[in-house]
């Protein structure tokens, strides 16, 4: 649902954050589509400024996430996803570029093979 209405404007931050709770948890499933549904939800959630916010401080963690999911899956969805969190946190992103770098050049060599 949040990841198809997630643009919506929230009136209530409280309301939003619980959103990003469950939705982080939902990255750590077992079953690749929820994981999946989950980092395409959290990406939309990133047009509100109080999501920003709160996701900053585990951006580390939803970076390694990412990059696990898409070990276990090509789909260029979610490399727009993750795209969209480099651009959404371009001034925080420099501590984990090298290991973005490395994993996206190995995700377009399995790609293009």
């Amino acid at each position: 649902m949040y990841g198809r209405y997630g643009t919506f404007e929230f009136t209530q931050n409280g309301h939003l954050e619980g959103a990003i709770n469950k939705i982080v948890g939902h990255l750590y499933s077992e079953h690749t589509a929820v994981k999946v549904d989950a980092a395409l939800a959290l990406s939309e959630l990133l047009d509100h400024e109080a999501a920003i916010e709160f996701i900053r401080p585990g951006l580390g963690n939803i970076l390694k996430i990412f990059l696990r999911i898409m070990d276990e899956i090509d789909f260029e969805d979610l490399v727009n996803a993750l795209r969209k969190i480099v651009d959404v946190f371009e001034d925080d992103i420099a501590p984990y570029a090298i290991s973005l770098c490395s994993k996206l050049s190995e995700a377009h060599v399995r790609l293009t093979n």
